[in-house]
């Protein structure tokens, strides 16, 4: 069953002249795997296995269990050190920041072999589970293709038209008894609670539940394409801004998980039918650890900015986070005018805003909230704190980048003209 399995995905994927990079840890699953590509003899293979050092004594016997296999096989190992940072643990947790060192020690092999390939052992049992995990937490039709066969970055799954009862059978048959990783056994994890749950249904119960995936793939196909004539943003490295909502519910969330896998690829179990639900609430919302909903924009979340607070006059620059303020009475290329009574002394003060700040928006007759004002010019919640405001004698003469005041615009009566420029450092 498994060699048919292999047969059938490498003659409709066929792999390149450049060897196939298989990742095995030396459980049941990666290890049938090696074996089976071994015994088809059609595909050079590279063996790869990445050490977390998680288990101690049971993570190096691991390794040693791998490169004792790929030895008796007469496979090419290549072993790398994959010890986790703990704030990426803290952070992320374990899995995740597990599941993002495995996958760049991975391509650092599959690059240095020269490889297009990296083939890892998800079989028909993972599939179940996965879609079992994510009608559990959400993410609506486009989390339910589950695990693709082939991913964009190169990672391939030919075993996942195989079932974890064919593997085992497969190894018995050989007399190979692979590793045992403890931790499967731990029921704080989620997927664990879900393995255990999977190991009492019957046979026809796993496929049907893996058959969804396929099912939601075929769906997607034709979906994408309104959800791409649904889509209306305008997107930066660090956030998407949505200029429109679609009304429809399905559309909003497929749109959601878009820009969330775009912005945090290693982002799991998103509700994006919670989501999608609360997003006209006005509410800041908590996406996943990276990301944040604020007011119409989906972006990833800083470090808070600091209050700073410097003098300005025209003989003394201001050095603020990222930048240097300067004002003078010569314009200069992208300086912005403005002006002081007569004879008024010019000494500023930068800062960034303050709880109860009041400003006095361009052509109003009269002040409002500066949250207000960034809100209705569509400043992103995440960088309105870094914002510097220029202020003169307690009022905002000028909130930098948006919008000078009108108590302040340049007339034509009695005043002294001054132009401040902002030089970012960084």
């Amino acid at each position: 069953m498994i060699a048919d399995a292999l047969r059938r995905f490498f003659d409709a994927h066929p792999p390149e002249a450049a060897p196939l990079v298989v990742a095995v840890s030396g459980g049941v699953d990666s290890t049938a795997l090696l074996i089976a590509l071994h015994d088809l003899g059609s595909i050079a293979l590279v063996a790869a296995h990445v050490n977390h050092h998680l288990r101690g004594a049971e993570s190096d016997g691991d390794e040693a269990f791998v490169r004792d296999l790929c030895a008796r096989l007469g496979v090419p190992l290549r072993v790398a050190d994959g010890t986790l940072d703990p704030q990426a643990v803290r952070h992320r947790g374990v899995e995740a920041a597990a599941r993002e060192v495995r996958h760049a020690r991975l391509h650092e092999i599959r690059e240095a072999a020269g490889a297009r390939w990296i083939a890892t052992a998800h079989q028909k049992n993972d599939q179940a589970e996965t879609i079992l995990m994510r009608l559990m937490t959400g993410g609506g039709i486009a989390a339910l293709r589950g695990i693709h066969p082939i991913r964009a970055d190169g990672v391939v799954r030919p075993l996942l038209e195989v079932t974890r009862a064919e593997i085992e059978q497969f190894l018995a048959g050989r007399g190979v008894v692979a590793r045992t990783d403890s931790s499967n056994q731990d029921s704080r994890f989620v997927r664990n609670r879900v393995r255990a749950f999977l190991r009492e249904a019957s046979p026809e119960a796993v496929e049907n539940i893996a058959a969804v995936a396929a099912q939601a793939r075929q769906a997607w196909a034709v979906l994408e394409r309104a959800v791409d004539a649904a889509e209306d943003v305008e997107v930066t490295a660090d956030a998407t801004r949505f200029r429109s909502l679609p009304g429809d519910p399905w559309l909003r969330q497929a749109l959601l998980l878009r820009h969330i896998r775009r912005l945090d690829p290693a982002a799991r179990d998103i509700d994006v039918v919670r989501l999608a639900a609360q997003l006209d609430s006005g509410k800041r919302i908590s996406v996943s650890k990276m990301l944040e909903w604020c007011e119409g924009t989906l972006g990833r979340v800083g470090e808070p900015v600091p209050h700073f607070e410097v003098e300005l006059t025209p003989e003394r620059p201001a050095e603020i986070p990222g930048a240097i303020i300067r004002i003078g009475q010569q314009p200069t290329a992208n300086s912005q005018p403005l002006q002081l009574p007569r004879g008024a002394e010019p000494k500023f003060t930068v800062r960034n805003r303050r709880a109860g700040d009041r400003f006095q928006p361009l052509g109003m007759a009269h002040e409002k909230k500066l949250k207000d004002v960034l809100i209705d010019r569509k400043i992103a919640a995440r960088v309105r704190d870094s914002i510097p405001l220029l202020v003169w004698n307690g009022a905002i003469v000028w909130v930098a980048g948006v919008e000078i005041s009108e108590k302040f615009k340049v007339t034509e009566g009695e005043a002294d003209r001054y132009e401040v420029t902002v030089e970012k450092t960084s």
